[in-house]
């Protein structure tokens, strides 16, 4: 069925990066097979700005195959992708969205077509930090659930204070005010953070937590925050706003924050263990996860009970990244031979090198099994 004209799909606005990524295919495949899919297109996707590096990062593996991304943040990505109607500056028509939010499943298409979602990639949403006037350890910073908590809650306000010093075992500060920073627009970022901060900051999750550092202000996109945080739209802003603020912390993904060059907090995980966010650790999170297949046919693929991770090495704020494209066949056969060709051994080296974590072979699998 022929869904995009020429005329759109050619459309491109200076705000929006243009990737091109060559897609290989398997051996078993014929020439023509491998010919018209080396001559095919993504279109155009929007969502989590995680990814962005990513598909950026994707073109030095297999420069040839084109589309264009616009990481605009989950949570509009996902409106655009339901609804046909892309933000501002965003080529259309919409084909593919990314977001560290799985949908609902319940969710419907303008049009009534159906789609697929698949994780791709895991990532880590780590506490980046401003070392302007702090005295930091030689392995970073460290955070016990407890500073984090109090932190993200605005109960922590100054790097003196005496719960970041017992967990660093020395003053970090003498008198340097904290100041968080934190999306100001709907993000899957959001969305991992508060999910994990909802669990693991109860007294259940972290037994002898202190009242003022229990998380009350639920999980989601978006989220009610102290009002003295400072907002910015998109993980690169966040990330240029902790790099030019004294004091500050925020939350930016793995990727974003190497970009940056920003120094992450090693934070305490369930097990009791301090771990910083490498792509080990966020891979032992993600074996720690269940997956599970839902929504019409089993189209759609989900990693839960990543909140809080228990497995010992395991970064505690871990999730995957999620790709979202239409069920047609011949979308569906474009995105079947980048996934098993962009995230192949190569993809996953690029990735790595990124600061992602490849997702472990079995959930690679259980995604292919959607086609």
């Amino acid at each position: 069925m022929a869904f995009y004209s020429n005329r759109r799909l050619n459309h491109l606005v200076s705000s929006v990066s243009v990737f091109a990524i060559t897609i290989g295919l398997v051996a078993s495949q014929s020439a023509t097979q491998k010919s018209l899919a080396q001559t095919a297109t993504l279109g155009n996707g929007a969502g989590a700005s995680t990814v962005n590096a990513l598909f950026t990062g994707l073109q030095t593996v297999a420069p040839g195959f084109t589309f264009t991304y616009s990481p605009v943040g989950s949570g509009k990505g996902l409106d655009a992708f339901f609804t046909q109607t892309p933000p501002a500056g965003t080529p259309s028509p919409i084909t593919f969205a990314a977001s560290d939010d799985p949908v609902a499943g319940t969710e419907k298409v303008t049009g009534g077509r159906g789609y697929v979602q698949v994780p791709v990639i895991g990532v880590g949403i780590t506490l980046a930090y401003n070392t302007t006037g702090l005295t930091v350890p030689a392995g970073g910073i460290k955070l016990s659930r407890a500073s984090y908590c109090g932190i993200l809650n605005g109960s922590i306000t100054n790097w003196s204070d005496k719960s970041i010093s017992a967990d660093n075992g020395r003053v970090i500060a003498g008198n340097v005010p904290i100041k968080v920073v934190r999306r100001s627009d709907s993000s899957g970022s959001t969305f991992v953070l508060t999910s994990h901060l909802n669990t693991a900051c109860k007294a259940a999750a972290t037994p002898g937590i202190p009242s003022a550092y229990v998380w009350n202000r639920g999980a989601g996109t978006t989220v009610t925050w102290p009002t003295a945080f400072i907002g910015a739209t998109g993980g690169g802003a966040v990330a240029k706003a902790i790099a030019s603020t004294p004091g500050a912390i925020g939350y930016v993904d793995s990727a974003t924050r190497l970009s940056n060059n920003l120094p992450a907090a090693v934070l305490r995980n369930k097990a009791g263990n301090y771990t910083s966010p490498t792509p080990a650790s966020i891979t032992e999170a993600i074996l720690g996860g269940t997956v599970v297949k839902y929504g019409t046919n089993n189209k759609l693929i989900k990693i839960e009970n990543l909140n809080d991770p228990t497995r010992p090495n395991a970064y505690p704020i871990s999730t995957a990244s999620y790709l979202l494209f239409y069920s047609d066949a011949n979308i569906a056969n474009s995105f079947k031979t980048f996934i098993n060709s962009a995230f192949g051994s190569a993809g996953d080296a690029k990735a790595t090198s990124l600061g992602y974590a490849p997702l472990p072979d079995t959930i690679k699998t259980t995604s292919k099994g959607v086609f």
